[in-house]
């Protein structure tokens, strides 16, 4: 039990400092991000997501002064969290402002898609040296409808980023849907923006439903067809069927299309889903994926759909013999965890042939795999107590990572454990409020159920 307090006591701080964070990261009105390579001056709007608020330039630290969907999203489930769990009412009202601002600013972005704007053309003010990272002038031109909305990151004021990256990112608006019908459960106004938003997202996924794609990861030459990616597009639209009615036969075939592409990513030969399928023959990556297919992004896309039924959810066996081979292979390769402490799970990192930064263990993919258990204690399928402990086990993990402070980076080294990449990441803060609030609702359920104590 006093390991079990102290966890508790820590999380008590730590979702203090995760708040605070993300609070400093939504609508950063008062930071300006200038980039004078490219002749850039770049001032967040309301309700604009920071990655990170880290001015860093890619020495060594990455460059994350970028609104990202995929992990405004993550922001966005995570702020109606901090609703659920606020009892004071100017903390409360405070969250709603954010999550209405966020709503806001997704929305200017899609309604622009249906315009023609003018291109951002930074190649007059750009250094020689740095023009090789600029986008084709042709592809900015193009930057409309869907075109514009499988944007993998905006500048945080509401332009289009004119810099090379991984694209198409077809997963964003999907994620956001999740968190607005998360909000819509929760008892969140109905708003006619957020309506707005919502329909729209879920008709982006209805016709990009199965398509290739880049990753959650976003490597450059992972135009294929992704796990995660189809299982958040399927979720979205099983979750918002209740906006269906304007075209449902549609919405079947949608729907058919994803859930067929995604029995194809069972691996029987290794018991685990693999995250991606479709790549070129013969390509590194291709390759690579061949001998290492196992990919904690599987265990991100469980969490995010957060199905009903058997399959693809925590229910289904597949996912965790997947849960239980991601465990087993990076305890055996990541060198840090053989000197985690008694009682805590292997860290997790994204894939076994990750490389960036090093490779090492990120936050969000560990606390994925403590979500995992959370959400199977609640899913009234067994006794909840023993997957409480197994998800505590990797919370106490995340707990020894993190630093004194508090602050979470985006990964850690593989060897020491140092925090490495990009600093205060947002997605970071985001999944250790989401699976804190998921643990408080597993661990009031096994008390339910054992009210007389012990359990854990």
């Amino acid at each position: 039990m006093h390991g079990k307090v102290a966890l508790e006591s820590w999380l008590q701080t730590e979702r203090r400092v995760c708040a605070e964070r993300l609070a400093a990261a939504i609508s950063a009105t008062d930071l300006q991000r200038v980039r004078p390579e490219f002749g850039q001056r770049v001032r967040p709007r309301p309700g604009s997501v920071l990655a990170s608020p880290v001015i860093a330039n890619w020495d060594p630290e990455p460059d994350y002064f970028f609104h990202w969907p995929r992990d405004s999203a993550a922001v966005m489930r995570a702020v109606v969290d901090l609703v659920a769990l606020s009892s004071d009412r100017d903390e409360r009202a405070f969250w709603q402002s954010r999550f209405h601002q966020m709503i806001d600013f997704n929305l200017t972005i899609a309604r622009a898609a249906r315009l023609r704007p003018a291109a951002v053309d930074h190649h007059a003010t750009t250094l020689d040296s740095c023009r090789r990272f600029l986008r084709p002038r042709g592809e900015l031109r193009r930057l409309t409808g869907d075109r514009l909305l499988a944007e993998p990151r905006f500048n945080p004021d509401g332009t289009a980023d004119f810099l090379r990256w991984s694209r198409p990112q077809l997963d964003g608006p999907a994620l956001r849907a999740l968190a607005c019908l998360a909000w819509l459960a929760e008892g969140g106004t109905a708003s006619a923006a957020l309506l707005e938003l919502l329909q729209g997202d879920l008709q982006f996924t209805l016709r990009q439903a199965g398509r290739r794609s880049i990753g959650p990861w976003e490597e450059a030459d992972e135009l294929a067809h992704h796990y995660f990616v189809a299982l958040v597009q399927w979720a979205a639209l099983v979750h918002g069927r209740v906006f269906s009615a304007y075209n449902p036969a549609r919405w079947r075939r949608a729907e058919r299309t994803l859930h067929r592409q995604l029995q194809g990513f069972w691996m029987p030969e290794t018991a685990a889903f693999r995250a991606v399928r479709g790549l070129s023959e013969g390509s590194v990556t291709a390759d690579s994926h061949a001998t290492q297919p196992l990919d904690s992004a599987c265990l991100l896309a469980i969490n995010e759909a957060d199905l009903p039924g058997a399959e693809h959810s925590v229910r289904d066996p597949r996912a965790l013999a997947t849960l239980d081979a991601l465990a087993a292979a990076f305890d055996r390769a990541l060198p840090l965890n053989r000197q985690r402490p008694a009682g805590a799970a292997p860290a997790l990192g994204r894939s076994l042939r990750d490389r960036y930064f090093g490779g090492g263990a990120w936050y969000v993919t560990t606390l994925a795999a403590a979500a995992f258990c959370y959400r199977r204690a609640l899913a009234g399928l067994d006794a909840p107590q023993p997957w409480v402990a197994r998800g505590d086990a990797w919370l106490e993990t995340v707990r020894w990572l993190t630093p004194s402070d508090g602050s979470l980076s985006e990964q850690v080294d593989r060897d020491t454990g140092v925090p490495r990449s990009a600093r205060h990441l947002s997605w970071s803060y985001a999944a250790l409020i989401s699976t804190d609030r998921l643990r408080q609702r597993a661990t009031a359920a096994g008390s339910a159920l054992n009210p007389a104590g012990g359990g854990c």
